[in-house]
């Protein structure tokens, strides 16, 4: 059974009603949809952490039609025999969802430091453990999953270390140099290609690349979805308003999307 711990004292945290408290007697809510907020007032760099509800809901709705369903599927399988996985920077629970039902039994746990975003994951009853909390910082035992998952999101090598198993494996998704070009192109004279995470890793003594999976496919984006998928983007703090109406105005968008999956092995 996967346990909490205690983010001020690192003791177990047991659930007692509607809380998880430690012996120490640190007390944190469990919100009505299921999730517990873990997240430190000293940790919080913002009165509102994590994306935006505006960029979480865009993400949310856009995901939710299946654009990047080959990915999905492709991360899915990546996880192979995993028995405890946990998703770094779940959102609002997308590719837990799809997850959860390529591998029933599946010991899940997710963390976010977005409270709109766990809570949407809550919602879609995965029957998973949710919490808002830094990557940085997460509520986890030492060697407690043989997989964690993080799809475009920031990472700490050591935190990630010391939760997985030895042998344990950590599936990374990011952005390849063609994902969403014709989208940049609307934007930007001059296009930066996407650089990914995986640099972080570089330098970890304790992961070791295993295989790269390139995904790259072209997708058409209904007109209503446009403003979805770039209020879901960095790009979208980059648009001047009149290139923002411009988008709104296209009846669809056609553009590649480009992945790399990259998995490493925790070597000790």
């Amino acid at each position: 059974m996967l346990i909490f711990k205690c983010p001020h004292c690192g003791l177990p945290l047991t659930v007692e009603s509607r809380s998880y408290r430690c012996d120490n007697n640190h007390t944190y809510d469990i919100a009505r949809e299921g999730y517990v907020n873990l997240l430190l007032s000293q940790h919080k760099k913002s009165r509102h952490p994590g994306d935006s509800k505006e960029m979480i809901r865009s993400r949310q709705r856009f995901l939710n039609k299946g654009y990047y369903q080959i990915l999905a599927d492709a991360v899915a399988q990546s996880t192979g025999r995993s028995q405890n996985l946990l998703d770094i920077g779940c959102g609002e629970g997308y590719y837990m969802e799809i997850l959860r039902a390529a591998i029933p039994s599946l010991h899940l746990a997710g963390i976010d430091m977005s409270k709109t975003a766990v809570r949407l994951a809550a919602k879609r009853k995965m029957n998973a453990h949710l919490a808002v909390i830094s990557a940085y910082a997460l509520p986890f035992f030492d060697e407690v999953f043989d997989t964690a998952v993080s799809i475009f999101s920031p990472i700490s090598p050591e935190e990630t270390g010391r939760v997985l198993a030895e042998n344990g494996r950590l599936i990374m998704v990011g952005p390849g140099e063609e994902h969403l070009r014709t989208l940049a192109e609307q934007i930007y004279e001059r296009i930066v290609p996407h650089k990914g995470n995986y640099d972080l890793l570089d330098d970890a003594a304790a992961f070791t690349l295993q295989s790269q999976q390139e995904i790259k496919q072209s997708i058409i984006v209904d007109g209503e979805d446009v403003h979805d998928l770039l209020m879901m983007t960095p790009y979208y703090w980059h648009t001047k308003p009149e290139q923002q109406e411009k988008l709104a105005q296209l009846p669809q968008l056609e553009t590649n999307i480009h992945f790399y999956i990259n998995i490493y092995e925790k070597l000790e």
